[in-house]
């Protein structure tokens, strides 16, 4: 008897394990955080907070958004473009980033410092949905 409740709490863990593993993989997403080593940008202000979860991260520079699209919570690409899209921000990279108005880094622009983070770029030189390039670079 003993071995038939041992086996159906293995069951038991395994299938909450199951359950547990995918809810936990959607809360882990770019919407509310940005790994170590990346700049993460954002579609929508604070982060996607309750708007529609469009991010993608950066760990080196992209001299022109137009050839990149938006990825979804799920990793997924939206199809969607980032040229003149990105509301917000967060620096994990270790250096500092430029957001560029422009492709080729020209233009207005806005710098953020590691371990910074704006959630609203309207109230930055680059503006709200207005960024074309980003410069990563290290002293």
């Amino acid at each position: 008897m003993r071995l038939t409740k041992k086996a159906a709490g293995l069951i038991a863990a395994a299938t909450l394990f199951t359950v547990v593993a995918p809810a936990a993989a959607a809360a882990a997403s770019p919407r509310g955080t940005c790994y170590g080593g990346r700049v993460c940008l954002y579609a929508g202000y604070d982060y996607n907070r309750g708007q529609v979860d469009l991010w993608r991260d950066f760990v080196s520079d992209d001299s022109n958004f137009a050839d990149n699209n938006w990825l979804n919570w799920d990793f997924s690409n939206s199809w969607k473009s980032m040229d003149n899209d990105t509301s917000s921000i967060r620096n994990r990279i270790g250096c500092s980033a430029t957001l560029w108005q422009h492709p080729g880094y020209t233009g207005a622009h806005s710098t953020f410092t590691h371990n910074s983070n704006d959630g609203y770029l309207a109230n930055n030189a680059i503006g709200n949905d207005r960024a074309s390039a980003i410069d990563i670079w290290c002293r």
